[in-house]
């Protein structure tokens, strides 16, 4: 339907008519049917057509983007059945980002931490999944051995909870297995935020949520880790492949990993919010240009706790 929108509008410039640009709301509920198509049988795109006009208002620039990125991305959140935006369920955000070599916004969207562990016990393959931070003071242990791996973590109940000694995450199967990732110190963490961190400015220095929110980027990074471990339906391969990209097919059939692009040339916007921020970052971004100021949407932290 997009590309009909714009051959129908191609076709009166050609004939000499003015036609004013639909505004990008508009297109978002011409798009409810494609929508729906998307969505897995018997769903409604009426609610998603609702949270994508709520995220219009909410996140800055993001309807200064190019109306085939935000589109894109919210038939991603369709076919993925994920709502936008929600606080509370956090289960995706389209967020505007400064792509340096088109010179324009763009939506990348983001899946979160809630958004992974949603697709995960749909798929019913997980019986859990957690990620956590162990803090100084807090007893921990892993061990491995051929027959069984041992994980002890008792938090200190008397403890600040501030130092950050370590990140790790772990899963229970339906059928019984578990698995649980290398420990990530917190300085390999620091490590790997220097290296995928895109919100850098010409300097290379890091900003926006790895350095505003550090701790839940932390913890979303070891639920992907996890995530390439355990067994995937569909649709949990399909979000990792599809986080961090810019999506411009709006085809309902089309298969989101496929028509993802991560471009390798762009710079995310700076964006902050009253609460809290979105789980990830986009992909590593190199300094083209200084991009523009925007706002991250809002996003709620991730338990430390297990995941339901």
């Amino acid at each position: 339907m997009g590309r009909d929108l714009a051959q129908r509008a191609a076709a009166r410039r050609n004939d000499g008519e003015v036609e004013e640009s639909p505004s990008l709301t508009d297109q978002i509920r011409r798009m409810q049917p494609e929508y729906e198509a998307a969505m897995p049988r018997g769903r409604e795109a009426t609610q998603l057509v609702r949270d994508a006009i709520t995220c219009l208002r909410t996140i800055k620039k993001l309807d200064q983007c190019t109306p085939e990125s935000v589109l894109g991305a919210l038939m991603t959140c369709a076919q993925l059945d994920l709502r936008p935006g929600v606080a509370g369920l956090d289960h995706a955000w389209p967020v505007p980002f400064w792509d340096g070599k088109s010179r324009c916004l763009k939506a990348q969207l983001i899946i979160g931490y809630k958004g992974y562990v949603e697709l995960g016990f749909r798929s019913g393959l997980l019986a859990g999944i957690s990620s956590r931070i162990v803090y100084a003071g807090d007893e921990f242990k892993i061990s491995y051995h051929a027959d069984r791996d041992e994980l002890i973590h008792e938090p200190d109940p008397d403890g600040l909870r501030e130092e950050i000694r370590c990140f790790y995450s772990a899963a229970r199967l339906v059928n019984g297995g578990y698995s649980v990732t290398d420990p990530m110190s917190l300085r390999a963490m620091e490590a790997y935020r220097d290296r995928h961190a895109s919100t850098k400015n010409q300097k290379g220095e890091v900003f926006g949520p790895w350095v505003d929110h550090f701790p839940a980027m932390g913890q979303k990074t070891m639920v992907r880790i996890n995530f390439k471990m355990l067994p995937k339906s569909p649709e949990m391969a399909i979000a990792m492949e599809a986080d961090e990209g810019v999506r411009v097919n709006l085809s309902p059939t089309a298969n989101a990993a496929e028509v993802t692009d991560h471009p390798p040339r762009v710079v995310s916007v700076q964006i902050e919010h009253d609460d809290e921020p979105a789980q990830d970052a986009p992909q590593e971004a190199l300094p083209v240009e200084d991009p523009p100021e925007a706002e991250w949407p809002a996003a709620v932290k991730p338990g430390e706790g297990g995941a339901r």
